[in-house]
């Protein structure tokens, strides 16, 4: 009967299992059994001698070609089933036992640096208070930081300064009520020593400030010192935020540091108001404040 080339592979594969699973239950390794000098010789013993006999002298189309050759030559290496099973399930184990490595550490963000603390002011309000009794509590606590701000930008920085600075403010200031000119200004219509070249100056260009900056021309400079348009918005010299460094501007302008370390308050007054007016007051606030700011 002929039987097909595919039958007789399925064949001989069956065969060598069969083979393989009785060496295995026999406690034989195929690779490691040795032929007894006295035996009967085993025919189908080793695979290349099972293919032969089956007529199949190579398997037909498996393997590499050094697969093939060993196969041809009957010295393909034989393991055991069950040492191959074993080796697996082991190899198993063991990757199932390895326990996973650790997670690589992250560094954790620096922290933010905490933010400095704002400068004490030259000037406390408790000091403020004391020099200017008759200035408004809510005023002191609200102008005493731009106030000492502004003495710092112009380098009033001793006590003879910074009282003869406070004391010429809080006289043309009204104390700190107001930086803005009570009267109108129209006395100062038409005046050229001011500026006021074209109508309506007076008027526009009123005192303001916290040293009543007065006159288009005043205007014009200390808007070149700010840089803030004054001249077009004169209103802006009122708000408190610009009230104190426009009268910083006009008291560097004047070098009145030097005139109050040198000529005293009454030579300081003199340049900031023109005459003499509320003299009395101003060297009362300047006596105050150099014997507040001269103590610790």
């Amino acid at each position: 009967m002929h039987v097909s080339q595919s039958r007789h592979f399925r064949a001989a594969v069956a065969s060598a299992a069969l083979i393989a699973t009785g060496a295995a239950l026999s406690g034989i390794g195929v690779a490691s059994a040795e032929p007894s000098a006295t035996s009967a010789p085993v025919r189908y013993q080793e695979t290349g001698n099972m293919f032969t006999a089956l007529r199949f002298p190579a398997l037909p189309g498996t393997g590499s070609t050094a697969q093939q050759e060993d196969v041809d030559t009957g010295t393909a290496p034989a393991v055991s089933a069950t040492a191959s099973a074993a080796s697996f399930i082991e190899n198993v184990a063991n990757v199932a036992q390895d326990p996973a490595p650790a997670p690589e550490p992250v560094a954790e963000p620096a922290p933010e640096p905490a933010p400095a603390p704002a400068p004490e002011p030259l000037v406390s309000a408790d000091k403020l208070g004391r020099i200017l009794p008759q200035m408004p509590a809510d005023k002191i606590a609200q102008y005493v930081a731009p106030l000492s701000d502004a003495m710092v930008r112009g380098g009033i920085d001793t006590p003879i300064r910074q009282a003869a600075f406070i004391a010429q403010l809080a006289v043309e200031s009204d104390s700190f009520r107001t930086f803005e000119e009570y009267a109108s200004g129209s006395a100062y219509e038409g005046r050229s020593d001011l500026g006021n070249t074209q109508p309506g100056d007076g008027v526009r260009y009123k005192g303001r400030g916290a040293i009543q900056v007065t006159g288009r021309h005043n205007y014009e400079e200390v808007s070149k010192f700010t840089g803030i348009d004054f001249v077009a918005n004169p209103d802006l010299m009122s708000a408190p935020e610009n009230a104190f460094i426009t009268a910083v501007w006009y008291w560097t302008s004047r070098n009145l540091n030097n005139v109050a370390d040198g000529a005293g308050i009454v030579r300081v007054s003199e340049l900031v108001n023109g005459g003499h007016y509320g003299l009395a007051e101003r060297m009362a606030n300047f006596a105050r404040g150099l014997d507040v700011l001269s103590r610790p």
